[in-house]
């Protein structure tokens, strides 16, 4: 089944003590509006490759949502359509 929803991404540590920052990815979709579960992502990098790779989100909308966290440590993608198999594999659902 695919399902349409949002992608909400939260730092959860800022990246002071040069730590790398830390996030949790969640997807809720628009019909029950609850997130499945929460993926948790090391990184800058790895949060790139997850969003663009592995979601397959446009550059643009990754950028985006970089700057966003950069700024405001949350970002919300929305209209994302991923099918039940997708999301399970990514570890969302």
């Amino acid at each position: 089944m695919q399902r349409e929803g949002t992608l909400h991404i939260l730092q959860i540590n800022g990246a002071a003590r040069n730590e790398a920052p830390t996030y949790h990815v969640g997807f809720a979709d628009y019909q029950s509006g609850a997130a499945k579960k929460i993926r948790t992502v090391c990184g800058n990098d790895q949060l790139r490759s997850f969003l663009g790779l592995e979601i397959g989100l446009r550059i643009q909308t990754v950028a985006s949502a970089c700057e966003d966290l950069k700024s405001e440590n949350v970002a919300n993608i929305v209209h994302i359509a991923l099918s039940d198999g997708k999301l399970a594999k990514l570890g969302l659902m």
